[in-house]
């Protein structure tokens, strides 16, 4: 990469992923994914294919759990041992900023985490329709997701199956969060999602397209993402910038309240994190190799990868995170 920054660098652009599933056009489509996963790390996608339907419920039921009072909600705990089931996080309970060194104020927000794979609580009474729900999104995503792995492949010049053995049991998860409306000023150092990277292989969120996620480019200025209606949003995790030698950009990103007014909007969102199996083992892929034959990061497994982040942004140094490997 040039250490001149390319003015395009400041643009997240809406790509038309159509033409790759068609097979119309699909060389352009992975060229301008690839210029994007090395400029600044996210992209809108249109033409995915995924009828709003699928997502629509799930954030109408999640809205409907967000809405109730605390003590209903937190019957569903944060942990659990559970393989594929709910963990509930409160309000202020989270600072993402920890991930980019920045701890501070908690995050303004809520979320309802689910991963067939992690430990969780289980499905309480009266959440019946939200699991439902859930369950089809889920599978709509799982499509999405490998429909990406085939176009980021291709982006990187490898047949589109290269990835899939990493992703055999793949232990990806959903992430339903809740940003209520805010009337003020934040406190000092507050924010609705602090600065953070993923640290998985990529994410697709699916927003109600309220305002307020920023994506910080190359030159530190921070750019918002447009709302598109109807589209997903993506953008490359850690993991996948290690995958491709730090070629490709996990960007660091944030939740803000409108900058010109005491008041901001209800957002809601739904990110689904695809993260490999946990026995993948995730070393620099062969168009990523640099010259001297030895890339930036030794070999790891996927699940000792994810221990590791993890037990970085709870803040302790010896907690698990087991991954169910049936």
């Amino acid at each position: 990469m040039s250490d001149v920054i390319d003015p395009q660098a400041r643009e997240i652009p809406v790509i038309d992923v159509a033409p790759f599933r068609d097979g119309s056009a699909r060389a352009q489509v992975a060229e301008a994914v690839a210029q994007a996963c090395e400029t600044i790390g996210f992209f809108v996608i249109t033409g995915h294919g995924i009828a709003p339907e699928k997502l629509t419920r799930l954030i109408a039921e999640a809205r409907d759990f967000f809405d109730q009072p605390e003590a209903l909600k937190t019957r569903i705990k944060r942990h659990g041992t559970n393989f594929g089931g709910p963990t509930y996080v409160p309000l202020n309970s989270e600072s993402l900023g920890a991930l980019d060194g920045e701890v501070g104020e908690a995050d303004l927000k809520e979320s309802l985490d689910v991963s067939p794979r992690h430990l969780g609580d289980h499905w309480v009474p009266g959440t019946e329709a939200l699991h439902e729900a859930w369950s089809e999104a889920y599978a709509a995503y799982e499509a999405l997701a490998a429909d990406l792995r085939a176009l980021f492949c291709v982006a990187a010049g490898l047949p589109e199956d290269a990835l899939e053995p990493a992703f055999d049991k793949h232990a990806s998860s959903t992430r339903m969060l809740n940003y209520p409306e805010v009337h003020g000023k934040l406190k000092a150092g507050q924010t609705r999602a602090g600065v953070h990277t993923d640290y998985g292989a990529f994410t697709v969120i699916r927003g109600d397209d309220a305002p307020g996620l920023q994506v910080r480019a190359l030159d530190g200025t921070w750019v918002d993402v447009p709302a598109v209606p109807g589209s997903f949003v993506v953008n490359i995790g850690d993991l996948l910038m290690r995958w491709t030698n730090d070629r490709w950009i996990s960007t660091p990103h944030r939740v803000v309240t409108l900058s010109d007014t005491d008041y901001s909007p209800r957002r809601q969102s739904i990110a689904f994190f695809c993260n490999p199996g946990p026995h993948a083992v995730i070393e620099c892929l062969p168009p990523f190799v640099p010259a001297n034959g030895t890339p930036k990061y030794p070999p790891i497994r996927y699940q000792a990868y994810a221990e590791a982040k993890f037990r970085e942004q709870v803040g302790d140094p010896d907690l698990e995170l087991p991954i169910d490997t049936r």
